[in-house]
């Protein structure tokens, strides 16, 4: 794997963000109800244990970013909840390990979403739209180096829910290849509330992947991918999955991308 030299700076933003997620207060972190999240609710959720998105992770379909009054503005075809659950998937038990289903959940950190998570994080529609635009440049860097992908563990009382650390194992399968992480964490237990006024215990574990490797995007040329993951002292081994079907890859969006800027210079 190639060299990572830097823990992606994103880091502790990300655990700034779960931490007001968490509370539902997101008003102090610089947004509003379009920019809240509510763990409990989207595990709850139907969740398909390979998640089939319409476009390429790298697309930014849900979201259009336009300026105005010396601001940027963000046009979202949904809140940034139901653009969670678009990029969260279940898990399906593979190998020889008991059964599980629970409302554990993964979520891949699309560009739509790194993007629209910027104004919970760092309140970028409030800056000048200079300063804005640098920090939207700052994260698609971010997003072209590194494949972040959240994992929100359901445990029983007892239990911690950390799928990180040396006797586990978590494994990300694109194209027939294996990539290990290359920084992993987890955050505290925390409650979540769900169905009937109960609540539920869980720990969010983050995982990042270099996304290039040797040169390489290995997104390339893939149409989809998965996370497989080993818990410490479990037996079993569950497998989130994740597609955007057949012809939409990151080479082919590039292409489209010149193609249309070359459309546009010859209609000059």
């Amino acid at each position: 794997m190639g060299a990572f030299a830097l823990p992606p700076p994103r880091s502790s933003l990300r655990w700034l963000l779960g931490a007001c997620l968490a509370a539902m207060a997101l008003v102090g972190c610089g947004g509003g109800n379009t920019y809240s999240v509510d763990e409990g609710k989207i595990s709850q959720r139907f969740l398909p244990a390979e998640r089939t998105v319409d476009h390429h992770p790298d697309s930014v379909k849900a979201l259009t970013i336009a300026a105005a009054d010396g601001k940027i503005q963000f046009e979202v075809e949904r809140d940034f909840e139901s653009l969670t659950e678009k990029w969260s998937a279940s898990f399906q038990n593979i190998g020889t390990g008991p059964s599980i289903r629970d409302r554990t959940y993964a979520t891949f950190w699309s560009l739509e979403l790194s993007l629209m998570s910027l104004q919970p994080e760092r309140g970028v529609l409030s800056l000048r739209e200079e300063q804005a635009r640098d920090v939207l440049d700052e994260r698609r860097k971010e997003y072209a180096e590194t494949i972040h992908i959240d994992v929100y563990w359901f445990v029983g009382r007892g239990r911690d829910g950390i799928i990180t650390g040396p006797s586990a194992r978590t494994e990300l399968h694109v194209g027939g290849n294996t990539y290990r992480p290359v920084q992993s964490d987890h955050g505290p237990l925390r409650e979540a509330f769900v169905a009937g006024g109960e609540t539920a215990l869980y720990r969010r574990n983050s995982l990042y992947f270099s996304r290039r490797v040797e040169g390489t995007d290995i997104l390339a040329d893939a149409s989809g991918m998965k996370l497989r993951v080993r818990r410490t002292g479990g037996g079993g081994r569950q497998e989130f999955a994740w597609r955007w079907g057949e012809g939409n890859t990151a080479r082919g969006l590039e292409k489209g991308v010149r193609d249309a800027a070359a459309g546009r210079s010859s209609r000059r």
